[in-house]
């Protein structure tokens, strides 16, 4: 009898002992998570203190808020870590990423530039023929305006209802850049080609300071009315100039520009014509921020987000 008690009580002492292990390891892992994400809204609060520190009448790509492996990469913080990054399509082929905070006005912005600029933006990103582009850009605005008048190539509700599963156009502003994919002519490879230069977030001005080449030479194509060649030779120009450790500080951005590269009387027209649709200072600032746990292997909690420094809330928040 006593040899069976004894092994009645071992066996219930392994049983609870398992129990106890499991939830114990459960208990742990919770903790874990939520120090993951606690680390992970530290790393936004930190971001946004940066931008919002900045005092000068400019943004430009080498601001700490831009690029700061030292702020912002593997940021130890008690028992973990943190880091702020965005990727972005490097012009060397692939994906790149770099620790810091991405302006949203270094893209175009589909709820406010005109379709020219989204032609332009979709025939050389998309690498659509001019045709399938001017269509393409005259859905989006569609898509976008408040009324029902069809635009040359575009598609109103008539378009969208006669599909196989029907619904109905927006006619408003893009809430998300993944609703491009609900737009006529829009497939998702080439939504991958373009949402790396698109936004919805910003003042719809291209912040010389910090856009890409290709962004510049789109803007200079719809809006300078000039040959392509010598749009292209505008935004080296530009390239150049930042490139150098240049920042364009006030509006008068061709003084600047020609007193560093002399600009052509093509170049200059180009320019003149844009001036309007470019600025050097930035509105909206996003990133990613991770959390880590030391010792806790590879587990992270992630929290992407946009915040805007003119009215201090923050635009988009998606955790995962």
């Amino acid at each position: 009898m006593t040899l069976w008690v004894l092994f009645f009580l071992a066996a219930l002492a392994l049983a609870v002992g398992g129990h106890v292990s499991s939830t114990v390891l459960a208990a742990r892992k919770i903790k874990s998570r939520v120090g993951c994400y606690y680390l992970a809204r530290a790393g936004v609060e930190r971001a946004i203190f940066e931008v919002k520190g900045s005092t000068s009448v400019w943004d430009s790509l080498n601001q700490p808020w831009s690029s700061s492996e030292e702020q912002f990469k593997d940021v130890e913080m008690g028992s973990g870590s943190y880091s702020v990054y965005y990727t972005y399509a490097s012009p060397f082929g692939g994906v790149a990423t770099n620790y810091g905070m991405c302006d949203e006005e270094r893209k175009i912005n589909i709820n406010k530039a005109p379709e020219a600029l989204l032609k332009a933006v979709i025939k050389n990103l998309g690498e659509v023929d001019s045709m399938s582009a001017a269509d393409l850009a005259a859905a989006i605005v569609d898509w976008r305006d408040a009324d029902d008048v069809l635009l040359t190539g575009g598609a109103e509700n008539s378009y969208y209802a006669a599909l196989s599963a029907p619904y109905p156009c927006h006619n408003g502003e893009f809430q998300s850049l993944h609703e491009l994919l609900l737009v006529k002519g829009m497939n998702m490879v080439l939504f991958l080609k373009l949402k790396p230069y698109l936004t919805i977030y910003g003042t719809g001005k291209v912040n010389i300071n910090t856009a890409d080449r290709v962004v510049v030479v789109c803007v200079a194509e719809s809006g300078g009315g000039g040959d392509l060649s010598n749009c292209r030779l505008l935004a080296d120009k530009i390239a150049r100039f930042r490139t150098c450790g240049n920042v364009f500080t006030d509006t008068s951005i061709m003084r600047q520009l020609n007193a560093f590269a002399q600009l052509s009387s093509e170049e200059r027209t180009v320019l003149s014509r844009i001036m309007g649709r470019l600025g050097i200072k930035s509105t909206c600032f996003g990133g990613i921020a991770s959390g880590k746990i030391a010792n806790a292997g590879e587990e992270d909690r992630r929290i992407e987000f946009v915040f805007d420094r003119q009215s201090g809330v923050k635009l988009y928040w998606h955790e995962f």
